[in-house]
């Protein structure tokens, strides 16, 4: 039977007799639904903030125990370290896995399993393979045929293009070898950039693949510009380089936080004089980040003050900000748009990530997961940095107290979290879009990207979108509405 992604698979009673001697019973709260539900609460899975980035074996070889566990299938790499309690097959018979490429090994055993479903929230990145092209540069000498030569060279020459598969040592520098020593090179492994061959054999040649370099964050760019009441800053990212900031005012300091890619870097402005009530703004398409602030005196600066740009550095965590509900707003009969701002600074996150929002009942920690809306659905809140569409479940954990908050409550929330690139919109002339229930609000920043005066390529936009009645349909009148202003 299938159950959403997952595969649940039935044996026959002859199945099940042949492996009732290693079947392995799952405890209490273990089993295929409690994973799905595991899946869905919020916790990182991945271990590594669900940035999905390439893996070197020797990395992947390091993940190897019970408390650490990463296997890899078909080049794409999982931490199954949580997954470990719910396979059937038991714990010690996935860890034959752990640490390396499992892919044959899963073959043996289970080829039919929709692993990437079940494994989808453990995906930590892909394997990286590093290959080198080897080849012959034959010189004249070479013969024209085998038949040439005596059968013992023949019989060498076939040797020589067997072992060539084995040799796979990065180059270095430049040796001649005597004709005895040659096969003893290949087998040792010689750092060699070019062999110069004995006889009929020519020159071979070792050319290394250059592995694409590490993605890195655009250099930034900043401006400013003043009237007596308003400071404005702007930061230059690039071109759908899809940045987030977070700007806040720290000792008298201005401080901007801009996110790119899975980048963090800082700004610091010593402000000549002080400032407050900041305002973040981001184009998507220039990739300009603007931070207004209203001077506490009105006054034209001499300028806005000493500014220094931080390096960048890769985001391993990520802040709990407390948020300030602004209002709240019913969306339909089960859910609500919760309108929220830091409580300290300004924040806008990059489209199509999300955040992370905590909350401790009884003692425990509960994550869970929601992807802004942006101001063209909620034009009433325009004092908020983030809204948040939430659907309440009368049975669930989180919902029922992030619904019943009032204006002025605080929420806790960390990000951005994602791993969507703007750039692959750049070219796109038609999109389909799929989604269901609360699922629609990731989908609602892109359509108004797509969909912008700014952004002429686009021909369409599809979206199909399921819910159980009508009556559930999220932002019914505004769909309605953009499809009858933008008939794309």
């Amino acid at each position: 039977m299938i159950l959403g992604d997952y595969t649940t698979i039935c044996l026959t009673a002859k199945e099940t007799s042949e492996a009732k001697n290693n079947k392995n019973y799952l405890k209490s709260g273990n089993g295929l639904i409690d994973w799905i539900r595991l899946g869905n609460s919020g916790v990182d899975l991945t271990g590594v903030g669900g940035r999905v980035r390439m893996i070197h074996p020797y990395e992947l070889k390091q993940h190897n125990t019970k408390n650490d566990a990463w296997l890899a299938i078909r080049g794409r790499v999982y931490n199954i370290t949580h997954y470990l309690p719910f396979h059937p097959g038991g714990a010690e018979e996935l860890m034959r896995g752990a640490g390396r490429d499992a892919t044959e090994l899963f073959d043996k055993i289970h080829p039919w399993i929709n692993y990437d479903s079940l494994l989808v929230k453990c995906l930590v990145g892909t394997l990286r393979v590093e290959t080198q092209d080897i080849f012959f540069d034959a010189n004249d000498s070479f013969p024209e045929s085998d038949l040439l030569l005596p059968s013992s060279i023949t019989q060498d020459r076939i040797v020589i293009r067997n072992k060539l598969t084995n040799y796979t040592t990065p180059p270095r520098k430049k040796r001649l070898l005597p004709e005895d020593d040659f096969l003893d090179a290949l087998n040792t492994s010689l750092e060699l950039e070019e062999l110069s061959l004995p006889g009929y054999l020519g020159t071979l040649k070792i050319f290394k693949r250059e592995t694409p370099p590490e993605d890195v964050p655009p250099a930034l760019f900043y401006d400013w510009e003043q009237t007596p009441k308003q400071l404005t800053i702007a930061v230059y990212t690039g071109p759908f380089s899809n940045p987030g900031a977070y700007s806040r005012i720290a000792e008298g300091n201005l401080i901007i936080e801009v996110t790119i890619n899975g980048w963090l870097q800082t700004i610091k402005v010593l402000l000549e004089e002080s400032v407050q009530d900041l305002q973040t703004k981001v184009c998507y398409h220039s990739g300009k980040i603007e931070i207004r602030a209203q001077k506490t005196e009105s006054k034209i600066w001499k300028s806005c003050g000493e500014i220094t740009v931080g390096s960048p550095n890769k985001i391993t965590s990520h802040k709990i900000l407390d948020y300030k509900v602004i209002c709240k707003k019913t969306l339909t009969h089960d859910s609500w748009m919760l309108a929220m701002s830091p409580r300290t600074g300004s924040i806008v996150l990059p489209l199509g990530h999300h955040v992370r929002v905590h909350q401790t009942i009884a003692g425990s920690e509960y994550v869970r997961s929601y992807t802004p809306v942006n101001k063209y659905w909620d034009e009433e809140s325009t004092n908020s940095d983030i809204r948040l569409a939430v659907k309440r479940y009368d049975n669930g954990i989180l919902s029922p107290m992030l619904t019943s908050l009032n204006p002025g409550e605080l929420v806790k929330a960390a990000g951005p979290y994602g791993t969507f690139q703007l750039h692959r919109l750049k070219s796109t002339r038609i999109m389909y879009l799929l989604a269901a229930g609360t699922g629609i609000t990731p989908m609602l920043g892109i359509i108004t990207f797509m969909l912008t005066r700014s952004n002429p390529n686009c021909d369409y936009v599809h979206l199909l979108y399921f819910n159980k009645t009508e009556k559930d349909i999220m932002f019914h009148d505004k769909m309605t509405a953009l499809a009858n202003e933008d008939k794309r």
